[in-house]
């Protein structure tokens, strides 16, 4: 297929150099960043256009790799004969395009993507959906191309899939930022962990994640939840907050019902 691709960040170079890798002509690639766009398109055997307008107007499938609030506005400055517009977005709805362009999608790969780790997409999922059913039978296609792993979901089901995905990555993150910020207060070193992060990771792939809960929390021992409160309350009052709300968490869960 033509592919016209919108961006130049980490899911839009990410995706353009799976598409080119199986075969698919990227017709043109614009990006706000004139340096990193033309470097991805040289990559790519393309050419980077400096404005919206000179785009091509035959590609089979426009892909918009910008950040949410920039949507509608790039999808406004797209001139296209037949082509589909989608955007990557685990959030934005569907019905954003309508009334903008005639045929539109979603074409979103569940995935952190950054510049310093390449992505798997032979392990990802993307997931798809369609204003009518031959532009979603289309997207899926061009899906299975670059992915084994895809998924035609609803709204709503994308809806529930974004947030499960800031619950699984963004935040489990954050906690592992925050565990690194105690060891430094602690004088320990964070590579202390990365065995039992690892193992967590080897469990979830064999069990369901409620099934391998474990901890003082899941155990209701009081005694060593309130050690490691006061703890924080001395030497990293700022986690002292979220640990209880997670505690608490943990204790409803298991006590309501298991």
């Amino acid at each position: 297929m033509k592919i016209s691709i919108i961006g130049s960040g980490n899911v839009a170079s990410a995706l353009t150099k799976r598409l080119f890798e199986r075969g698919h002509e990227i017709s043109a690639i614009f990006g706000r960043d004139r340096t990193k766009a033309s470097a991805l398109a040289k990559n790519v055997a393309s050419i980077a256009v400096e404005n919206l307008a000179k785009l091509p107007e035959d590609s089979d499938v426009y892909i918009l790799a910008v950040k949410d609030d920039a949507i509608i506005e790039v999808a406004k400055g797209i001139k296209t004969n037949r082509g589909i517009i989608v955007h990557t977005s685990g959030a934005t709805p569907l019905v954003i395009f309508d009334g903008i362009h005639k045929n539109f999608g979603v074409f979103y790969p569940l995935q952190t993507f950054s510049a310093e780790v390449e992505a798997d997409f032979n392990e990802l999922p993307i997931c798809i959906s369609a204003n009518s059913s031959e532009n979603e039978t289309l997207l899926k296609e061009l899906a299975l191309s670059i992915c084994p792993n895809v998924y035609s979901i609803s709204e709503e089901q994308r809806k529930g899939l974004h947030v499960a995905a800031v619950f699984a990555n963004n935040f489990s993150n954050f906690l592992f930022t925050s565990a690194f910020d105690i060891c430094k207060k602690a004088d320990l070193d964070f590579e202390m962990l990365k065995p039992l992060i690892r193992q967590t990771l080897r469990k979830i792939e064999l069990s369901d994640p409620d099934k391998i809960q474990t901890g003082p929390a899941r155990r209701g021992d009081e005694n060593t939840i309130n050690l490691h409160e006061n703890w924080l309350e001395t030497r990293s009052p700022e986690f002292l907050q979220i640990y209880k709300v997670l505690t608490e968490a943990i204790i409803e869960k298991y006590t309501k019902h298991y």
